[in-house]
């Protein structure tokens, strides 16, 4: 059974539209159609204390993301406003690191890379783009570039792959847009251009959201999408160099689905939908994932409908 462990009050003056831990837990970021981020102090008591209130976009503010903190305390935000923000914090004390305002439409999403990929981030827009930010050390800036013409109608995710110790390992990322397709690209270092390497089908509306496992089993790659129709999609490959993808539908929803997203350890995750309720699936030791019951109601439930001793009572 799931159960709150806390509830943290923002003090948001509108809608919350994402909320990210950072890798130790200890950090909590928030953004809204406020134009706010606000940061959060986390204890491992529960307690949380507020840190800091980030104003400079002029728009409702979609996603945050933080960096690995072998970099800092950097953050990036997306916003309604087309722009991303580099928030960086020294001594204590949160500003505005660098401001990139290259998309033509809504900035929908921002993700920054695993380290092993060196300090960069992807943006998702509207405008059917993704942007790639890059820091430069022998420059000290930020180098950026577009992958153009993503998604027809507009991309509405990015999702880094796993990072890998292997120089050689390819930089790869997932996108899902309005086209209904979900997308995986990857860096040309020959060309050093970014391709389309596959796209995945599995919807028949809007994708919402894809999430890449942070973690790879034995070599084998999950990416996890949800879509408008209600579909979430399991993708998986057991060598993603030479291997095709294999779709398996876990679930067709009676609403909207929104948002999808992987625990760091990778054996869970979680979905939220149009029907303000957010599910917790656990992949279990046969790789199968399966839906957490909310309650010991839903719990005997699931039991009984797949006959598991001890069902009556």
């Amino acid at each position: 059974m799931t159960t709150v462990r806390q509830r943290i009050d923002t003090q948001h003056r509108d809608a919350i539209h994402d909320a990210q831990l950072n890798i130790y837990g200890s950090r909590l970021a928030t953004c809204g159609s406020d134009r706010l981020v606000k940061i959060f102090e986390v204890r491992p008591n529960g307690q949380s204390y507020p840190m800091a209130e980030l104003v400079g976009h002029s728009g409702p503010v979609w996603k945050v993301s933080w960096a690995h903190p072998k970099y800092g305390g950097l953050l990036a935000s997306a916003s309604y406003d087309k722009k991303v923000i580099i928030w960086n914090e020294q001594q204590g004390r949160w500003q505005k690191a660098y401001e990139w305002a290259a998309h033509e439409a809504s900035t929908t999403c921002v993700a920054f890379a695993p380290h092993q990929y060196g300090l960069m981030l992807a943006s998702a827009s509207a405008d059917g783009d993704i942007g790639i930010l890059r820091y430069d050390n022998s420059s000290n800036e930020w180098i950026s570039s577009k992958i153009q013409k993503c998604h027809e109608q507009g991309v509405n995710s990015v999702c880094w792959a796993p990072g890998s110790a292997d120089p050689a390992a390819k930089k790869r990322l997932v996108s899902a847009g309005n086209d209904k397709n979900v997308k995986i690209w990857a860096f040309d270092d020959a060309t050093n251009e970014w391709i389309l390497e596959k796209t995945l089908a599995g919807h028949t509306d809007f994708v919402r959201e894809a999430a890449w496992c942070p973690v790879t089993n034995n070599g084998q790659h999950t990416i996890v999408s949800c879509g408008m129709e209600g579909n979430l999609v399991l993708f998986r490959t057991s060598n993603i160099e030479t291997e095709e993808w294999k779709a398996k539908l876990l679930e067709t929803a009676p609403c909207a689905l929104y948002h999808s997203s992987f625990s760091p350890c990778g054996s869970f995750l979680s979905v939220a939908g149009d029907d303000n309720v957010i599910t917790i699936w656990r992949e279990n030791l046969q790789g199968q994932w399966i839906k957490v019951p909310r309650d010991n109601k839903e719990r005997e439930g699931m039991s009984q409908a797949v006959g598991a001793p001890g069902a009556q009572r």
